[in-house]
């Protein structure tokens, strides 16, 4: 797919008009972008391309995930194990710095930057010309599905991709999209639940996300890690990272890397803990549990009932299948 056709179309459906209901920064509405309409707000259509088009370095690193599936978590295993444990220079420079956020300029509205105040600017409003003046070699986040990453995606940088149980992706992408000021989310869990599951919100839709990821796991130039793993055997999957990069690390490295990343210390570590691009947030709410299974507190028998169903039919043409 060229970018000259990218094609993006405006939603104009009930599902659509539902979720605006309780998205009031996205006055101007939902747009559906390539072959899969992948869902962003309505200034995707002249912003998008700028992240359709960017050109990678060969040397560049890669973080790509559907939001809330243990994004910062690995970004800062995967900066620290690539740099060679460098931990003083991790504890003195933010994560916006060293790993930033390619799209994110592209899925906040005008209107909510207007209204909400905003540290890093340039991190904000024109994050793929921030990203553009890195110094290579480059680490770089982005939530865009590997269809909108095309560059990216046949090259041969190296992409980490992290998934996780969309029950707990949908909890947290909720409490997310409620706390962050440049979202605000008015709606209840059962209907943000509905717009999940309906496509409707940000970078979805969640199975075509993850789908492209696991098939293209395969590849050797690209790492597939589920967040599950993450969570109860972190010190096999530092290890996998390493081999990934080349990197060999004894016990007690690998040691001080899992003191490092358990939740009570990376919830306080001021480098991690903001949401990117300085958005303001109960940091609480930014980095929250960190565990497996949270979603059973929010979910009722009704809302478990329809998305057991969703999720089996949507895994019905795929072998892909989240550790218990």
């Amino acid at each position: 797919m060229s970018s000259e056709n990218l094609k993006c179309e405006i939603f104009n459906d009930e599902k659509t008009a539902e979720i605006l209901k309780y998205l009031p920064y996205y006055t101007h509405g939902l747009v559906g972008a390539g072959e899969k309409k992948w869902c962003f707000p309505h200034k995707f259509l002249t912003a998008g391309k700028e992240v359709y088009n960017f050109e990678p370095r060969p040397d560049d690193i890669y973080i790509i995930t559907f939001p809330r599936s243990g994004t910062t978590l690995t970004q800062e295993l995967i900066w620290l194990v690539a740099n060679d444990m460098n931990f003083d220079e991790a504890g003195r420079t933010s994560l916006l710095d060293r790993f930033p956020f390619l799209d994110i300029s592209v899925i906040i509205e005008d209107e909510a930057l207007e209204k909400t105040p905003m540290k890093n600017e340039q991190k904000m409003n024109d994050s793929v010309k921030f990203v553009q003046e890195r110094p290579s070699p480059r680490f770089i986040k982005s939530h865009m599905p590997f269809e909108l990453l095309p560059k990216v995606v046949n090259s041969d940088c190296k992409i980490i991709y992290v998934a996780r149980n969309p029950k707990d992706v949908v909890v947290s992408w909720y409490y997310f999209q409620k706390e962050i000021e440049v979202v605000k989310y008015n709606g209840n869990f059962e209907q943000f639940c509905d717009g999940f599951m309906n496509d409707r919100t940000l970078y979805s839709p969640y199975w075509e996300h993850v789908k492209e990821g696991w098939a293209n796991r395969h590849r050797p130039n690209i790492l597939f890690l589920f967040y599950e793993d993450l969570i109860k055997d972190l010190p096999g999957c530092i290890r996998k990272v390493g081999v990934f990069f080349e990197k060999n690390y004894d016990d007690e490295q690998i040691t001080k890397l899992v003191d490092h990343l358990g939740i009570k210390k990376f919830r306080e570590n001021k480098m991690v803990n903001f949401p990117s691009g300085g958005a303001k947030m109960n940091t609480s709410m930014f980095i929250r549990k960190g565990v497996v299974d949270g979603w059973r507190e929010d979910f009722t028998p009704e809302i478990e009932i329809k998305f057991n169903k969703w999720v089996a039919d949507n895994m019905k043409d795929t072998d892909l299948i989240f550790p218990c």
